[in-house]
C-alpha cells in the first residue's frame, strides 16, 4: 500500500491545463444544429399568443417549437427519486401556463447559434398575467406543510420545550439566508444525437450519468439500453448538475425532430432560471441551556420558498438533529411556500450549510449569553451518540478537530470581549464554528482489467467533477493490484460502462471507490489464482494468504518466488485478468452505528470601522472525514469549500424584483463571488483516521463538509470585531455600519 495516502498530482492536469480535456460543448459532431431558448417575460399567467412567423423566415433557421408543436412528453415520475432525477417536474412547452418568470417558452434551431438567438428575438408573444408570488417575511406567513422528500420534515426526541422553559439561559433567535445561483464555471449544455437505429446519444453536463438515462427514458419514452449518455469532464457541479432540468429533455426531442445532432448550450443568464438554486431560509433556533453552557433543549425550525408545481424543501434544521447533545430534547420543523419560480435543488452545501448557521450562530450567542468559551462551549455539549437516531456514531473526531483547529489557530491568544482586539484602525475578530454533514453510502459497480503488458484498466460510470476522481481512483486500483499507479488508466463517465451512483453528497470517494477496490481485488485474485493452480503454477501448494502483490509482482516470499503480471498471463495465454467490484453497502440509516463527517472552523476577520467593509484574514479548518486516500485533493477540496463559504458569508445573494419575480442580478457583475483577492492563505488539517462503516476505504464524505460553518464562523468573528451580531447573509456593508 504505498500509493493511497500520498499527495499524487492529478493524472488529467495536463490535459486540462493544455485544453486537451474534452467537455460535453467540446465534442465536434458532423451536421450540428444549435439552439436556442426563448423565455417568458412574465412569471404568472399563459400565453394568449405565439407568432413564429418571421423566426422561420429568419436566415438559418431549421425549425421553431412552441406548446403548438413540441412533441409530447411523458410526466417525471413520482415520489421523487435519485434513481430517476427530474430537476423540476414540470416540462414546458407542452401548455401555455407560465409558472415561473424565465420559463421556455419557444425553441428555435439553427444552423448556426447567434442564427437560433437572433431568430428568438423575432417571436412575438402576447401574455395574459396574473400577480407573481414572492418569497419574503409577508409570503412566509403562509407556509404550509411539505411532503417529505429526502428525511422526515420533523423530528422529535425528548421535550425540548420543556428544556426550553426551565432553562437558565435560553436564546431564542431567527436567522435568514438568501437565494444563491451555482455560478459554475462551464454552463450546462446538452448535444442530442440519434442515431439509424433510433438509439440516443446525449453529451451532457451531468453528475448523474445513469440517473439521466433513466429520466430520459420515461419522459421520451425510450428503452433506456437505447440510451447513452456521455460525460467525461466536468467544469463544476456543486449539485446543480445533479439532476435532469427541461433543456435536456428540449435537445433530445429537437434532434428527433429535425434528424440531425442538436446542441444546446445555456447562457450564464439562462442559468439563473434553467437549472435550480439555493432556495432562501427563514430560521428559527430556541436554545435552552445551564448557567455554564449544558444544552437543555433545542428547537429549530425553518421555510423555505420552493414553486407552485413541486414540494423542494431545504432541510436547514437538519443539522440541529445530530450535531449537539441536549439533555431534555431536540425538535425540529421544515415548512414551504409556494412561489413563482423554478425549483430549487442541491447546492453546496444543500441543506447543512444553511442550517449550520443559524444553529452555530445562535451557539455562539449562548457562549456570551453564559460566559462560556465557545470552543469550551462545543467540547462541553459533543456526544459519542446520535441524538436523533440514538445510535453511536462509527468515529466521531469532533473534539480532535476543536481541539487541534483551536491550537493551530491561536485560539487562546484571543480576547473575548467585542472590539477587543485591533490593528492600527481596523477592528479584528475572531470566530469559529463546528460541523457535522451527513454520509451518503450507495451502491456502485466497477471493473478492472489487467493486460498483458502489466497495464491495468479501471472502468466505472462515476464522474470528473474536478475534484480528481480520475487521480485517486488510479491511486486505490495501484494499491490493491500492487503496481504503479503510471500503470492504471481510468475510464469515467459514459453509460456503457458499470453503473455507479450519483456524484453528488460528497459520495463518490467512499462508495464508487469502494467498488474499485472491490474489482481491483477480484482481478488480484484471479491472478492469485493462476498463480496456484493455472498452468504450469509457480505457486503450487501455497495458499492464496501467501500471496503479496507488489511492483507488479506476485510475491510468494516464503520461497523466494516471483511472478510479473505479464509472465503469468503469457504463460496461461490469457491476453487480460478481470476482476468485478459490486459494491451494495446496506443503507446509512439501517446500519448499526451513524455516520457522519465532522469539522471545527475558525476564521480571523479584519473590519474598517468607517466603510463596513469585511475582509477574511486567516481561516484554519479541521476535518474528519475518515480515511484520507489522497491528502493534495482534499486539500484542494478544502480551499473550495472555505471559499465557497465565504461567497455565502459575505457576498453572495441572488435579489428578485417583486414585481415581476425575477430573478435581477444574472451574471458576474451583478452576483458576486469571492476572487483571488478575497481569499487570504488557508490552513487545513485533517483529524479522525479509518472509519470501517462509511466504507471499506475507511473515507467518509469532505467536499461539502469543507463548506459548512463557514459563513457562522465569519459571523461569528464579525461580531466579535464589531460587537453587532449580523442574523441575515450576506454580511454586507449596510449591515455593519
Amino acid at each position: 500500500m504505498n500509493a493511497v495516502g500520498q499527495p499524487m498530482p492529478r493524472t488529467d492536469g495536463r490535459l486540462k491545463v493544455t485544453g486537451a480535456a474534452r467537455y460535453s460543448a467540446d465534442v465536434p459532431l458532423d451536421g450540428m444544429a444549435h439552439a436556442a431558448i426563448v423565455h417568458s417575460t412574465i412569471a404568472n399567467g399563459r400565453t394568449v399568443s405565439i407568432d413564429t412567423t418571421s423566426a422561420e423566415e429568419a436566415p438559418g433557421v431549421v425549425a421553431v417549437f412552441t406548446h403548438h408543436n413540441m412533441p409530447r412528453m411523458n410526466p417525471t415520475p413520482e415520489p421523487w427519486s435519485h434513481l430517476h432525477p427530474h430537476g423540476q417536474s414540470y416540462l414546458p412547452l407542452l401548455a401555455d401556463a407560465v409558472h415561473y418568470a424565465g420559463q421556455p417558452i419557444a425553441l428555435v434551431i439553427a444552423e448556426t447559434l447567434d442564427q437560433a438567438t437572433y431568430a428568438g428575438t423575432l417571436i412575438k408573444v402576447e401574455y395574459e398575467a396574473d400577480q407573481p408570488v414572492v418569497f419574503n417575511r409577508e409570503t412566509a406567513k403562509e407556509a404550509v406543510d411539505p411532503p417529505p422528500f429526502l428525511w422526515p420534515v420533523a423530528s422529535s426526541v425528548g421535550d425540548a420545550d420543556e428544556g426550553i422553559a426551565t432553562a437558565a439561559v435560553t436564546i431564542d433567535q431567527t436567522y435568514t439566508t438568501s437565494d444563491r445561483h451555482h455560478n459554475q464555471m462551464e454552463p450546462h449544455v446538452s448535444t442530442a444525437v440519434w442515431d439509424a437505429d433510433e438509439t440516443l446519444t446525449l453529451y451532457e453536463t451531468t453528475q448523474h450519468i445513469f440517473g439521466a438515462r433513466e429520466l430520459v427514458s420515461i419522459v421520451l419514452g425510450i428503452p433506456p439500453e437505447k440510451i447513452t449518455i456521455v460525460s467525461h469532464f466536468l467544469g463544476g457541479g456543486f449539485g446543480g448538475k445533479a439532476y435532469v432540468w427541461p433543456h435536456t429533455l428540449l435537445a433530445a426531442l429537437a434532434a428527433k425532430v429535425v434528424n440531425r445532432p442538436v446542441r444546446l448550450q445555456l447562457t450564464r443568464a439562462q442559468m439563473y432560471s434553467m437549472v435550480g438554486h439555493q432556495a432562501a431560509t427563514i430560521q428559527q433556533v430556541v436554545l435552552g441551556a445551564g448557567e455554564d453552557g449544558t444544552l437543555a433543549g433545542i428547537r429549530h425550525d425553518s421555510i423555505s420558498p420552493t414553486p407552485v408545481f413541486d414540494d423542494y424543501i431545504e432541510y436547514a434544521a437538519l443539522a440541529a438533529r445530530s450535531l449537539w447533545a441536549a439533555g431534555t430534547g431536540i425538535a425540529t420543523n421544515h415548512k414551504v411556500v409556494h412561489v413563482n419560480r423554478n425549483t430549487p435543488t442541491a447546492m453546496r452545501s444543500p441543506h447543512e450549510a444553511l442550517g449550520h448557521f443559524a444553529l452555530e450562530s445562535a451557539m455562539d450567542e449562548l457562549a456570551y449569553a453564559t460566559g462560556v468559551d465557545p470552543v469550551a462551549l462545543r467540547l462541553l455539549n459533543d456526544t459519542e451518540i446520535d441524538p436523533y437516531s440514538g445510535r453511536p456514531f462509527s468515529t466521531r473526531a469532533m473534539r480532535e478537530c476543536l481541539t487541534k483547529g483551536a491550537e493551530r489557530f491561536g485560539w487562546d491568544e484571543r480576547t473575548p470581549e467585542p472590539r477587543s482586539m485591533r490593528d492600527g484602525r481596523y477592528l479584528i475578530g475572531q470566530g469559529m464554528a463546528s460541523a457535522i454533514y451527513t454520509h451518503w453510502r450507495w451502491p456502485a459497480k466497477a471493473r478492472v482489467t489487467v493486460h498483458q503488458d502489466g497495464s491495468a484498466l479501471v472502468e466505472t460510470g462515476t464522474h470528473e467533477l474536478g475534484t480528481g476522481t480520475y487521480t485517486v481512483m488510479q491511486q486505490v486500483a495501484a494499491d490493491a493490484l500492487g503496481v504503479a499507479p503510471e500503470k492504471v488508466t481510468v475510464r469515467l463517465g459514459d453509460t456503457r460502462l458499470p453503473a455507479s451512483h450519483p456524484s453528488i453528497g460528497s459520495a463518490t470517494m467512499a462508495n464508487a471507490g469502494a467498488s474499485v477496490m472491490l474489482a481491483a481485488k477480484a482481478a488480484r485474485d484471479r491472478a492469485i489464482e493462476l498463480a496456484l493452480a493455472g498452468r504450469d503454477a509457480p505457486f503450487a501448494g501455497a495458499e492464496p494468504d501467501d500471496v503479496l502483490v507488489a511492483d507488479g509482482r506476485l510475491v510468494l516470499a516464503r520461497k523466494s518466488l516471483e511472478i510479473t503480471y505479464a509472465e503469468l498471463l503469457a504463460r496461461n495465454g490469457l491476453s487480460t485478468v478481470v476482476g468485478d467490484g459490486d459494491y451494495d453497502p446496506v443503507e446509512e440509516a439501517l446500519g448499526p452505528k451513524a455516520v457522519f463527517s465532522f469539522s471545527a472552523v475558525f476564521a480571523e476577520v479584519r473590519v474598517d470601522p468607517d466603510l463596513g467593509l469585511v475582509r477574511l484574514n486567516r481561516f484554519v479548518g479541521a476535518y474528519d472525514a475518515g480515511r484520507i486516500i489522497n491528502p493534495r485533493t482534499a486539500r484542494s477540496q478544502a480551499i473550495g469549500g472555505i471559499i465557497w463559504g465565504v461567497g455565502q458569508a459575505l457576498l453572495e445573494q441572488s435579489e428578485t424584483d417583486p414585481e415581476t419575480a425575477r430573478f435581477a442580478n444574472r451574471n458576474y457583475s451583478g452576483y458576486l463571488v469571492p476572487t483571488n483577492a478575497d481569499i487570504p492563505e488557508l490552513d487545513v488539517l485533517f483529524a479522525g483516521g479509518f472509519d470501517e462503516e462509511a466504507s471499506p476505504l475507511g473515507a467518509k464524505g469532505l467536499g461539502e463538509l469543507t463548506a459548512v460553518s463557514v459563513a457562522p464562523a465569519i459571523a461569528n468573528a464579525v461580531h466579535h470585531a464589531t460587537g453587532k451580531r449580523v442574523r441575515d447573509l450576506p454580511i454586507t456593508v449596510e449591515k455593519i455600519l
